[in-house]
Formats: structure tokens, sequence, C-alpha cells
């Protein structure tokens, strides 16, 4: 596998990003809010590992947005060696935090380790 954050690796089309955000399952913590959705289809290679980013207008003008969008795929790829593959993932950072690599970082591998836990009893009746 590549090791940059290339197109491949961006989840992009409207019905994939739809499909992570209603059936996924999702954890947050004070940065960000995390999905993820294991994808079993034949068309998708069972390796690949998708990333989207959804940053809201209410981030601020298209700089600031495109930067925070950056900074969320930088540290995803730089973890993503640690995460199952398989799985489309969604980021969904908190207004109002400033964001740094190596925050990000901890708390996409911390939010990812919690959600990729077998599912309890509890989950499975939503």
């Amino acid at each position: 596998m590549k090791n940059h954050a290339g197109k491949a690796f961006r989840l992009t089309r409207q019905k994939d990003i739809e499909r992570v955000f209603a059936r996924g399952r999702r954890a947050a913590d004070q940065l960000i809010k995390l999905y993820v959705l294991e994808v079993r289809t034949s068309v998708e290679p069972a390796e690949r590992i998708r990333l989207g980013v959804a940053v809201s207008k209410r981030h601020g003008r298209a700089v600031r947005r495109n930067r925070i969008k950056r900074l969320c795929r930088e540290a995803f790829r730089l973890i993503r060696a640690e995460l199952p593959a398989g799985r489309d993932y969604i980021i969904v950072p908190r207004l109002g935090v400033d964001l740094t690599l190596g925050e990000l970082q901890a708390s996409l591998k911390a939010l990812a380790a919690k959600l990729l836990k077998p599912q309890n009893h509890k989950d499975k009746h939503r």
C-alpha cells in the first residue's frame, strides 16, 4: 500500500458518504467525531481504507476549512497502517477547536480503537 493520501483513499461519492453517516458506528471526543463503517462489497478491494472529512461552513472561510481538511487527512495518513483495512472513515471536526497534527493523531487512534472493538450487546439494538 502506498504511503500517501491520494484520491484513491478518499470517500468522494455522496452515496458512500451518506451510507457511512447512516449505518456507521460513531464516537466522539473534544476534537472530532469519527464514523466508521465496514465495507463488504465485491466492487471495493477488501484492503482499501477510505477517508472522508466533513467540515461545516461554520468553521470559517474556504481557506480555513481546507486547512482543517488537510490536517485531518495527514493525521489519518500517518496512522492508517495501524488501522484494519476494509473500512470507510469520516472525520467531523468540532467547532471552535484549534487542531494540531499530534492531537488529531492521538484522537483518531483513541476513537478508532474504541469503535473497532467488538460490538457489545447495547450497540446491536440501535
